[in-house]
């Protein structure tokens, strides 16, 4: 049954009205829809969708501080959550994939530009990411690089989610992640920059690979 505020006045409302509306709140933000009961026919193009968004989630709760904050700005304004603009960016390009190159650790956010390169150099445990600031607006500023990676593997299936992340706030913009097995890693390279407002922004990140030894 409907439960109403200010009940001539009709100020607010929750649940259903005789099988034919429903009314609710998202974000603090009231709204209405048509009663209906889901339908679940379980195809293969739900099941890639569920598949990959089951990994998003999982890999969110692990993501690292920098990832996050990118998402978050990305978010800002929108009606979304940092975490819904996460699975918004990932799940399309990479439902139909059997791997995760098109990841993005960062999506851009306030009009950030993406790194001009960036060069993964493999060691002993470790990556090392030169990343290539790119021609800056002016007024613009670097305030760091950032790099992160996570385990190569199907998102279908896979089960690993443990990011890591590093940061170099100087030039040249050189991060080392460590830590890393013998493994192949999706990398992503981004600039975190000050405006003129000194406000900041969020490039996109770059993606390649690499295998530490």
């Amino acid at each position: 049954m409907s439960r109403i505020t200010a009940p001539l006045l009709s100020f607010g409302a929750s649940g259903a009205i005789a099988k034919t509306q429903v009314y609710s709140k998202w974000k603090g933000r009231p709204y209405v829809r048509r009663y209906v009961i889901p339908a679940n026919p379980d195809t293969t193009d739900q099941q890639l969708t569920r598949n990959v968004f089951a990994w998003l989630q999982n890999v969110w709760k692990f993501a690292a501080s920098q990832v996050t904050e990118a998402y978050a700005a990305y978010a800002q304004g929108q009606v979304m959550t940092d975490r819904n603009a996460f699975g918004k960016i990932n799940i399309g390009p990479m439902r139909e994939e059997a791997d995760i190159d098109l990841f993005m650790f960062s999506p851009g956010a306030k009009s950030g530009l993406a790194a001009a390169a960036a060069a993964v150099t493999p060691g002993s445990g470790q990556l090392s990411v030169a990343v290539t600031a790119p021609t800056l607006p002016t007024g613009w500023t670097i305030d760091r690089a950032i790099v992160a990676a996570i385990r190569s593997q199907d998102p279908h299936s896979g089960t690993l989610y443990t990011m890591f992340a590093g940061e170099d706030a100087s030039t040249p913009y050189t991060v080392v992640l460590t830590g890393l097995g013998a493994h192949a890693y999706n990398v992503g390279a981004w600039f975190k920059f000050i405006k003129p407002d000194g406000s900041f922004a969020y490039g996109p990140s770059l993606l390649t690979t690499g295998t530490s030894t």
